[in-house]
């Protein structure tokens, strides 16, 4: 995560002997799986993770700490843990069909696949994204951009109200470009097998062979709380505490290394 490779870097500056175990096939967190390559190329991406891999930290990927490797062996192998496990937990919308196992799936995997180069053939699918906030605009968009019929439901005004005017006005144009439905002022009242019920401002049962939810995500934290119930004297940072911007998150990372 950023705020992880943050630390380790800034760790290993201080002389420190480190080791990064990572869950996915590749480095950079929601850099990686949750921006699209169009807003961060993957180029820039992956040479600012080879610099500061320069500096002599080791990668673990592919690790699932608790599974692949348990709390008791890494706390007798290192001196100090950090968490930063990031927020990759979906919120839930407490609706009919959300759970359903085949057809809906969160923005978060959608983005996590892409990020791993494995992009969906859904072309010519018909694509509903409940959440028109940044993250549900984003994937709205970069799935359009692969002709498939693709429809937003927003329960505010508007959509991508967390952007920064210019990138939001930029995503914008590109969402009517790419032939995107806005439905705004919606909510979503239940997912059936092949079409999504919604009323306010747009009232009807919308067709689509796939559902993608995007309304925030949160940390999950589930392993800070057993590190901590064990009595292990951990650090959590970054989303892994609280969602928040890039920024931040690297300078928390900067911030838990000095207290080592």
């Amino acid at each position: 995560k950023r705020q992880g490779l943050s630390a380790g870097y800034y760790l290993a500056l201080m002389g420190h002997k480190v080791t990064i175990f990572e869950q996915r096939k590749q480095l950079g967190g929601m850099l990686r799986y949750g921006i699209p390559n169009y807003r961060l190329p993957r180029k820039k991406l992956d040479d600012e993770i080879v610099s500061i891999l320069s500096t002599g930290i080791e990668v673990r990927k592919n690790v699932s700490v608790g599974v692949d490797v348990t709390i008791e062996e890494l706390h007798k192998e290192y001196d100090a843990m950090y968490i930063s496990i990031g927020a990759h937990a979906d919120k839930k919308m407490r609706i009919e069909g959300e759970d359903a196992k085949e057809g809906v799936t969160s923005a978060v995997e959608m983005l996590r696949v892409i990020g791993d180069d494995e992009m969906p053939d859904d072309t010519g699918k018909k694509v509903v994204v409940i959440g028109g906030g940044h993250a549900g605009a984003e994937t709205a968009n970069h799935i359009a951009s692969y002709m498939k019929n693709v429809t937003i439901v927003e329960l505010q005004e508007d959509i991508a109200m967390d952007e920064v005017d210019t990138p939001r006005n930029g995503l914008l144009a590109d969402l009517k470009k790419n032939g995107v439905r806005i439905c705004t002022s919606t909510a979503v009242q239940e997912i059936k097998d092949h079409s999504v019920v919604v009323s306010g401002k747009v009232n009807e049962e919308i067709e689509c062979d796939t559902v993608v939810i995007s309304i925030g995500h949160t940390p999950n934290t589930a392993l800070a709380d057993e590190l901590k119930n064990a009595g292990y004297d951990v650090r959590i940072i970054g989303d892994a505490v609280s969602v928040g911007l890039v920024g931040p998150a690297v300078r928390a990372g900067y911030l838990t290394a000095r207290q080592i």
